[in-house]
């Protein structure tokens, strides 16, 4: 447990939810300072590590790599840091309406009209119209980043087609979130098993495209 001279990596693990092993990796990495040793076997971190752990895991729930993490974790404005406005990096506390999520995604409104209308987008609703959520955001980002590409509102739309195998990965994603649940329950353990379940299935997309299209990155003349 906690004591005066700081908190075991046990006692660490247990209240961020991360095994000692990803604490050691974090270490590793940089990105948490070794530990005081207290005795020949024992070492002890300091309390605001929590805090530390905390924002840590909230970068990776954003999508940054490690090594942009590290750079930005100690800056007082890490947005600033990565050449982004604050409202790229923050976290919205709750669902937002529909003129704050166009004003967020960049998105013009007869756009998302049809993103919606396609079911491409399934925002909630209350009384007073559309509410989005975090993964509506990032949905509408991802969407509005492909138009800026050059690649066409018809195309985008027909990511409907693609529902089948969306409702078969919802399923497989499914088992997967029961087995890392299984033993420990916990909003940050799903969270998880998540944005890795879609690291490697985007993983084997790439390994398919590179092997159908292996100039797919090289410039069409």
């Amino acid at each position: 447990m906690a004591n005066e001279t700081g908190i075991p990596v046990g006692e660490l693990s247990r209240r961020t939810g991360i095994s000692p092993a990803t604490i050691n990796f974090y270490v590793n990495r940089g990105l948490l300072p070794h530990p005081a040793k207290t005795a020949r076997t024992r070492a002890s971190y300091p309390p605001e590590m929590v805090e530390r752990i905390a924002r840590i895991k909230d970068f990776q729930d954003r999508g940054l790599p490690l090594a942009v993490i590290a750079r930005i974790l100690d800056s007082p404005n890490p947005a600033a840091e990565l050449g982004l406005s604050t409202t790229q990096l923050r976290t919205p506390r709750g669902p937002v309406g529909l003129a704050e999520y166009l004003d967020e995604t960049g998105l013009d409104r007869a756009v998302l009209a049809r993103l919606i209308e396609a079911e491409i987008l399934r925002p909630g609703r209350d009384d007073s119209g559309f509410l989005f959520d975090r993964a509506d955001l990032a949905a509408g980002r991802a969407a509005a980043r492909l138009l800026n590409e050059d690649v066409d509102v018809e195309t985008i739309l027909r990511h409907d087609e693609f529902r089948p195998v969306s409702v078969a990965e919802a399923h497989f994603l499914s088992e997967h979130l029961a087995q890392a649940m299984r033993v420990e329950p916990s909003h940050r353990k799903a969270t998880a098993a998540r944005a890795a379940f879609a690291t490697l299935r985007d993983y084997m997309r790439l390994r398919e495209l590179e092997t159908e299209y292996p100039d797919w990155d090289q410039p069409r003349r």
